[in-house]
């Protein structure tokens, strides 16, 4: 089980990621819906506990998620967290890739994807952390 943090503007979508890594044994320990709320609520709120993997969408109000990235960079909040990025523009893989996220992934996708993802994500944090 990891803790995960969903930073998703579509409800309907960050809905469904919520329930499907929940019932996958996951504990979502927070969910934003724009970058500002993200940052503020990552930095202000879970800075003694993060989550083990943030998934982290591109196009949101506030900041889109390049730049929240960058800014939790900047704060050196991301250090040791894995950033899942999902988006439906395959432009930005190497951008995002650039900026140190984990793995990228382009909508649309299929669950089991999801699924893979945030499970190679968790075994190279337990491997990091033995």
């Amino acid at each position: 089980m990891v803790r995960v943090y969903v930073i998703e503007d579509d409800r309907l979508v960050q809905d469904l990621y919520v329930m499907y890594l929940s019932r996958m044994g996951h504990e979502i320990i927070g969910q934003s819906y724009n970058g500002i709320e993200a940052l503020v609520d990552l930095y202000l709120n879970h800075r003694e506990n993060p989550p083990d993997i943030i998934i982290l969408d591109y196009t949101m109000p506030g900041k889109n998620g390049l730049e929240l990235l960058h800014d939790l960079q900047e704060l050196n909040y991301v250090k040791n967290i894995k950033v899942l990025f999902i988006t439906g523009f395959a432009h930005l893989r190497h951008p995002a890739l650039e900026l140190g996220v984990s793995k990228f992934v382009q909508k649309p996708f299929d669950y089991e994807i999801l699924s893979q993802s945030i499970k190679e994500l968790a075994f190279e944090e337990t491997t990091i952390r033995m």
